[in-house]
C-alpha cells in the first residue's frame, strides 16, 4: 500500500460524563449562545433527550459535515470528509467540550472513545487482490463460495495491557477493500478508554492524538509489511 496516499474520511469522538443533565429550556438558551461560539450551525435540532447541531462544509466532498451531539450523559463531535488537517479537528473539539463546560458543568468523564476513518491506496491498483491474496493469503480458497467476491477485510480486538508504559486503552481495528472504490484500503480505529477521570479536554484531545498515531503509524506499518505486490 502507498502511504502518500492516506486520506481522511471521518474523524468521530464521544465522551460519556457525569452528573448528568437535563436538557431543558433553561440550558437551551445558554447552549445555543455558546455552542455557536466559533461554530456557524445550519441544522438544529432539540428534544428532551438530545441535541443536534449540524452544519456541511461546502469546500469540501459533498458529504463534508461537523455535528455536536448532546444527550444527558454523553456528547460527541464529529467531522465526516473533514476539509482541514487534525490540528483543525482538536480545535473544534476543544471549543465544542467548553461549550458543554460552560452549560452544564459536567464533573467527571466516565470513559470516551475515538474512531478514526481513512483511506490509503493499494499496491497493484486493487485493495481486494492485496488484502485477500497477500494479506490473508486466501488465494483459490474462495473458490468454493461459487462467485465473484466485490470485498475483503479483517478485523481485530486489540485490548488494553497491564503494565508501565503500556496501551490502557482498547481498540477494534477494521481493514477492509473500500467498496465504493476497490483501488482504496479502508481502514477504521475505534479507540477506547472507560477509565474514569475529571472532566479534562487536554486528556480527550491527546487521546485523539494517541488514536491517530496508531492509525497512520502502526496500522500503515502492518500493512507495509504485505508489500512487493
Amino acid at each position: 500500500m502507498i502511504p502518500q496516499t492516506i486520506k481522511t474520511r471521518g474523524l468521530h469522538t464521544g465522551i460519556r460524563f457525569a452528573p448528568q443533565v437535563v436538557l431543558d429550556k433553561a440550558h437551551k438558551q445558554k447552549f445555543q449562545i455558546k455552542a455557536n461560539e466559533g461554530f456557524d450551525w445550519q441544522r438544529h435540532e432539540y428534544s428532551d433527550r438530545v441535541w443536534r447541531l449540524a452544519t456541511p462544509q461546502p469546500d469540501g466532498d459533498r458529504r463534508s459535515e461537523i455535528k455536536l451531539t448532546v444527550q444527558p450523559d454523553t456528547m460527541t463531535f464529529e467531522d465526516s470528509f473533514p476539509t482541514g488537517p487534525l490540528e483543525v479537528f482538536l480545535d473544534n473539539l476543544k471549543l465544542a467540550m467548553d461549550a458543554a463546560a460552560d452549560v452544564f458543568s459536567p464533573q467527571v468523564m466516565l470513559g470516551s472513545g475515538t474512531i478514526i476513518r481513512m483511506t490509503v491506496e493499494a499496491e497493484g491498483g486493487d485493495a481486494r487482490v492485496f488484502l485477500g491474496k497477500h494479506c490473508l493469503q486466501m488465494d483459490d480458497r474462495l473458490k468454493p463460495l461459487g462467485r465473484p467476491v466485490h470485498g475483503v477485510g479483517l478485523k481485530m480486538l486489540l485490548p488494553p495491557l497491564p503494565g508501565e508504559g503500556q496501551p490502557k486503552w482498547q481498540a477494534t481495528l477494521r481493514i477492509e477493500s473500500l467498496v465504493e472504490d476497490v483501488r482504496q484500503i479502508f481502514i477504521e480505529v475505534d479507540a477506547r478508554w472507560s477509565n474514569p477521570t475529571q472532566w479534562s479536554p487536554q486528556a480527550v484531545l491527546e487521546r485523539v492524538q494517541t488514536a491517530q498515531k496508531f492509525a497512520t503509524h502502526e496500522v500503515i506499518h502492518f500493512l507495509q509489511g504485505f508489500g512487493g505486490v
